[in-house]
């Protein structure tokens, strides 16, 4: 006898009156006034050398791909910072809310951050959390460096017409679902101070490079 074709059970319907996750979105931004974005793109470029210049990143190493090209994966970590004071009225603290649970708990933290996208036309690098202690779920981040006039100055500018542009800022936004112990407001005080830290590490970085190569150059007409 012929095996009897199994019936398809049917999907259950949505609950009604259930909504969707909310999602959180912001974004915040640093200046970099000394440095225009074509001199601070391959600092913030160096996907695996973001402890380089994010203050609060004290581990950065490839743990996938190549760095720098789509597919790569960084493990980030953190040291756990020195316990908040403690309100001697034994009301709550605020603050807990402003930082994930394992630094809270003296934890070191960490995440794996795989790059989605660089752009180096745009100077623009996207990026997905895929796993950490933080309370992460999705989150999908995008960094840019845009010079202040709002235009990008062309790659393939000369170094000095380069270096005669203005200043440029960072812009850094996000797209994720509420991460557990973190507030919004929370997460983007955390990415304002992370920015600013980065443009000031990125700026200090820059004018070196710029330097070294002024005395490779004086160096370079000595002996001729």
């Amino acid at each position: 006898m012929a095996d009897q074709p199994q019936q398809q059970q049917p999907e259950p319907e949505p609950e009604m009156g259930a909504q969707p996750q909310q999602q959180w979105q912001g974004a915040v931004e640093a200046r970099l006034p000394s440095t225009p974005a074509a001199a601070a793109w391959p600092h913030l470029a160096a996907f695996c050398s973001l402890h380089r210049y994010n203050p609060g990143i004290d581990v950065c190493e490839r743990v996938a791909g190549d760095d720098g090209v789509p597919g790569c994966v960084r493990y980030v970590a953190s040291r756990p910072p020195p316990p908040p004071p403690r309100a001697k009225d034994g009301g709550d603290d605020d603050d807990d809310d402003q930082q994930p649970a394992a630094a809270a708990a003296g934890v070191e933290t960490w995440a794996r951050e795989e790059l989605l996208e660089r752009d180096d036309a745009r100077r623009r690098l996207v990026y997905a959390v895929v796993g950490s202690n933080l309370g992460f779920g999705r989150y999908v981040a995008t960094m840019t460096l845009v010079d202040d006039d709002g235009e990008d100055v062309d790659v393939n500018a000369p170094a000095p017409a380069a270096a005669a542009a203005a200043g440029s800022k960072l812009v850094w936004a996000f797209e994720c679902e509420p991460v557990k112990g973190w507030t919004r407001d929370g997460l983007l005080a955390y990415l304002d101070a992370a920015g600013k830290g980065m443009a000031e590490r990125i700026e200090a970085a820059a004018a070196a490079a710029v330097t070294d190569i002024a005395v490779e150059d004086n160096a370079a007409a000595a002996r001729s």
